[in-house]
């Protein structure tokens, strides 16, 4: 097994080379290419597997994974930015690529378990494999990683090496801690106008039944002056929402003598109207003292009147089993003077049923507290023993019970109806460039953060709008224009401009399609006639000697026709196959 801190020593490094990669905000396009492009490769081993080395260095085709929080999503993002920014391409294939990179979650069993398999899977198939994110950073030596390459979660800025030494056929690993990856690495955003800022990595607590501690140790955060430098940048490039993302953005800059509140009211400084912010989740001990502070920035007409505050039990009991460092009644209060004070606010929170040691007595509780505040948003989980963990030690709780109690849970959180108010208001909302699944919709958000579903209309992207509420579902809330505004900046204009070319273009090329498959069908027609009628003459032939020459002036003419048919038909499936291979 490789050290790539071995391998590549610091004084090796070409640093024009990787200063060069900070240069650009955003990286270029990412180019996602089909099977049928792959560049040729050669082969080298590695052990019994084979990996692929094609001849041109950072050509090859990568495929990307990743799992859990927006802080993982924000990773995976520099590291595409950054491989981009070196020549690497990109592929919606997993069978296409050349390397897999998976970005990993450890916070629950069922993800860490998709993402396990993905890793071994891909050995399996001779991929070259990299992984990120918290699993192998919380236990690098975890059976089924032994033959794959690691990069650590604080060391996302140095992706490029790892890649390059994988695909050489070498096993390496880059874990150091205590270091912040730089902020203004380039970028390529799932959502081209949401911009996800890392406040700081790491956290405070040490929870008993959390494995995301050993992974991200212990709190680091971002000064201000770095968090709004790339604000501001990313603003220039067109993002109108910023979400701040963090383990715990409440516990922000404890461990650099500043504090959420005062972060925030330096953001509002340098956004401009129409480009909103979204705070990320907190917990409840780090804002206990600075309620009014919050309150008075999610008031702010620039911020989403959205929080999301984990309450995980309402047992104060289980919460110190747990070592959460707040009581059921310290929640209350966060929830209580925040939601009298920010009117509107859209509270959601996390809740662990059947953790270890909790009774019928404490999941009741926790019932009687969901009740009370109905939550818009929950997240309901039941209690996955984490190893290394100190609750995994714990006596469990029986499955069937925990299963029982969450299902309880969730049938209560579902007769919840948060948006039937809403009918018939008129509401603001924001509008990125997210739609429905189904592509019918555009998809919007009012100030507090309530997902609305507009009739399809790409115009609206980048803009905000005054909208009538039509109806409303448990999750969403359904609405119509009454006017709108014109983009938030020049810059998100014309990633507009550039999404609704991109739209009409796949739009014709959809009709061109549609047009070949009906001129197909027509030739399949035409070619079944002329088979009937060939056989119509043949059958006439045998009428005798005197109709031979009209069954051969037929047969000329259906061969005629047939010939004709058939060009069209070839023509008509090279010009769909083509079509199809094309589209993007």
């Amino acid at each position: 097994m490789d050290d790539i801190e071995d391998m590549i020593g610091e004084e090796e490094l070409d640093r024009a080379t990787v200063s060069s990669v900070r240069t650009p905000m955003v990286a270029p396009k990412p180019h996602f290419q089909s099977a049928a492009t792959n560049s040729t490769a050669s082969s080298s081993t590695c052990g019994d597997c084979e990996t692929k080395e094609p001849s041109v260095p950072g050509t090859q085709l990568i495929w990307i994974k990743t799992y859990g929080c927006s802080h993982n999503v924000s990773d995976s993002e520099y590291m595409q930015g950054v491989l981009a920014s070196y020549g690497y391409r990109f592929t919606q294939d997993p069978d296409a690529a050349q390397l897999w990179l998976l970005n990993s979650c450890t916070v629950k069993d069922p993800s860490q378990a998709a993402f396990m398999h993905l890793a071994v899977k891909g050995r399996r198939q001779n991929k070259a494999v990299v992984v990120a994110g918290c699993v192998p950073q919380a236990d690098r030596h975890l059976k089924g990683l032994e033959e794959v390459s690691i990069v650590g979660i604080q060391q996302v800025d140095r992706v490029v090496e790892v890649v390059e030494e994988t695909l050489k056929g070498h096993t390496v690993r880059l874990l150091s801690k205590n270091r912040l990856p730089e902020l203004d690495l380039p970028k390529i955003r799932k959502n081209p106008m949401v911009e996800i800022i890392p406040l700081s990595t790491g956290c405070l607590g040490a929870c008993t039944y959390c494995k995301t501690r050993h992974a991200r140790g212990k709190l680091g955060s971002y000064t201000p002056e770095a968090i709004v430098s790339r604000a501001q940048n990313v603003i220039n490039e067109g993002v109108t929402e910023l979400w701040l993302s963090s383990e715990d953005t409440g516990a922000y800059g404890i461990d650099i003598n500043t504090d959420l509140p005062t972060l925030m009211r330096k953001l509002l400084e340098v956004v401009p109207d129409g480009v909103m912010l979204r705070v990320g989740m907190t917990n409840p001990p780090y804002i206990l003292d600075h309620l009014d502070a919050v309150a008075e920035v999610l008031n702010h007409d620039r911020v989403y009147s959205f929080l999301h505050v984990p309450v995980q039990s309402g047992s104060d009991d289980v919460l110190l089993a747990m070592n959460r460092e707040y009581t059921a009644g310290e929640f209350k209060r966060v929830a209580d003077e925040l939601l009298t004070k920010v009117p509107g606010l859209t509270l959601a929170t996390d809740i662990i049923c059947g953790f270890p040691s909790e009774t019928e007595e404490h999941f009741d509780e926790t019932m009687e507290l969901v009740e009370k505040y109905r939550f818009h948003i929950m997240n309901i989980s039941q209690f996955y023993p984490r190893p290394g963990t100190p609750a995994a030690k714990m006596k469990r709780v029986p499955t069937q019970v925990v299963k029982n109690r969450s299902r309880k849970l969730t049938k209560l959180f579902e007769t919840f109806e948060p948006y039937i108010h809403l009918v018939d208001t008129t509401q603001k909302v924001w509008v990125n460039t997210e739609v429905s699944d189904d592509k019918k919709y555009t998809v919007a958000h009012t100030k507090n953060y309530t997902k609305v579903l507009l009739p399809r209309d790409d115009s609206l992207i980048g803009c905000s709008a005054e909208v009538r509420v039509l109806t409303a579902a448990r999750f969403h809330i359904t609405g119509e224009v009454i006017s709108r505004s014109q983009p938030a900046t020049v810059a998100a204009a014309a990633i507009r401009e550039q999404i609704r070319t991109e739209a009409a273009a796949a739009m014709v090329m959809d009709m061109d399609t549609a047009t070949a498959m009906t001129t197909l069908m027509i030739t399949i027609m035409i070619m079944k006639r002329v088979v009937t009628t060939a056989k119509v003459v043949v059958v006439g032939a045998k009428a005798g000697r005197a109709a031979r020459l009209v069954v051969m002036e037929r047969a000329a003419a259906v061969n005629a026709v047939a010939l004709v048919a058939l060009a069209t038909l070839v023509a008509s499936a090279a010009f769909v196959t083509t079509r199809l291979l094309t589209r993007k």
